[in-house]
């Protein structure tokens, strides 16, 4: 009988592949992108400069950086192919549905992959995460029944995708918010839709489909989708008088409150912390204060509630603030989990691009546990 392999269900603690894109640093509350805080890149840096040092693996000279940015902004425009894919999609369709069909339509004309020409591939990762965003606003555009904007190549990455989404120049402040909760969502080490990309792209499939695998892999509630059911949960609580009623009875009959806890982290989720800081400023400059409001009773009496008796998945995730602050910027939350592609995309591309440095096919085993000598049974004699 052979020996019996290692079993982990969900593949927990596991180590499938070494990294150096990013490290989350559970026990102490802790992301580094190739070694960075995260706090101290969303502080210093801008999503442009965090997407070249994942790609690259080093920081941009000024004139490197120049450069880049040029070839980001040159190549916004979508293929007639993609737009044909976004404009068949019915308006019902959820957007991240629409968003995984258009960017497999990036790779209609894309070349067989090329391990040896790294250049080449991270060149074709550029072009993918310029088209990426403009597909998201192109999408929500025409599933709100609004003509789409042609990208403007004077903004940047973040400036740009709001001008697209809204149809008008966003102010410095939100622009550069929006710049550091892309910076936020770059990368978060194996998380399902990164193992899903790497997955793929261990098959040398075309970059483009790797990434639509990933784009499938995220639109699950457990992953990307959960700042949307924040949202859902805020509004199902009606109202901040009722947020700390909810909660307690939520606690008293086990009940799910999103966007609390989370696989790797046992304290405080580092990206909340910078977000719900970003979220703070924000609200101060609207009228509208009840979400933010129904959400901070949630998390105070979660905090207050639970940290009596436990130590465990007491903490907010990054998706517990980052809806309301899209909500904030006038985003529907149907819009939320395609805006987190909008950012993971380049996490993505930097961890297939490693990996093809030394590939090898993703093929784990299974642990068995039906039968292992039944008989076949004729048709006729089957009950």
């Amino acid at each position: 009988m052979a020996e019996e392999l290692g079993f982990s269900k969900g593949l927990a603690g596991v180590v499938a592949d070494a990294t150096s894109v990013s490290q989350v640093q559970g026990e102490d509350g802790r992301l580094i992108y190739r070694g960075i805080s995260i706090e101290e890149l969303a502080e210093k840096s801008t999503y442009e400069e965090c997407v070249y040092f994942s790609l690259y693996g080093k920081m941009p000279t000024k004139n490197q950086l120049t450069k880049f940015n040029t070839e980001l902004r040159h190549n916004r425009v979508l293929p007639k192919a993609v737009e044909a894919v976004i404009a068949a999609a019915p308006r019902s369709a959820h957007p991240m549905a629409v968003l995984q069909a258009a960017v497999a339509a990036m790779g209609f004309d894309e070349q067989p992959v090329n391990l040896k020409n790294e250049e080449a591939n991270i060149h074709n990762a550029i072009k993918i995460i310029s088209q990426l965003a403009t597909a998201v606003a192109h999408i929500s555009r025409d599933r709100r029944g609004l003509a789409a904007v042609s990208p403007n190549t004077e903004m940047s990455h973040a400036e740009n995708f709001l001008y697209m989404l809204h149809d008008k120049v966003p102010n410095k402040e939100e622009a550069r918010i929006f710049d550091v909760a892309l910076i936020l969502h770059l990368d978060h080490d194996f998380n399902a839709s990164t193992f899903s990309a790497r997955v793929v792209a261990s098959t040398e499939a075309k970059l483009s489909l790797s990434i639509s695998a990933a784009i499938g892999a995220l639109s699950g509630p457990l992953h990307g989708g959960a700042n949307e059911k924040v949202l859902e949960m805020a509004d199902g609580i009606g109202a901040p008088e009722y947020a700390k009623e909810w909660v307690l009875n939520a606690i008293a009959t086990k009940a799910k409150v999103m966007g609390f806890g989370h696989r790797v982290y046992r304290t405080m989720d580092p990206r909340a912390k910078v977000l719900r800081g970003m979220l703070e400023k924000l609200v101060a400059t609207k009228s509208d204060k009840s979400t933010y409001e129904t959400l901070r009773i949630v998390h105070d009496t979660m905090i207050e509630e639970l940290g009596k008796t436990s130590k465990d998945y007491i903490w907010p995730n990054v998706d517990f603030w980052s809806g309301s602050l899209y909500r904030l910027m006038d985003i529907d939350s149907i819009d939320f989990t395609p805006i987190f592609a909008v950012s993971r995309v380049a996490g993505w591309s930097s961890h297939i691009i490693e990996m093809w440095r030394d590939n090898r096919i993703y093929r784990p085993s299974a642990k068995y546990v039906g039968p292992t000598d039944a008989k076949y049974t004729e048709i006729k004699n089957r009950k």
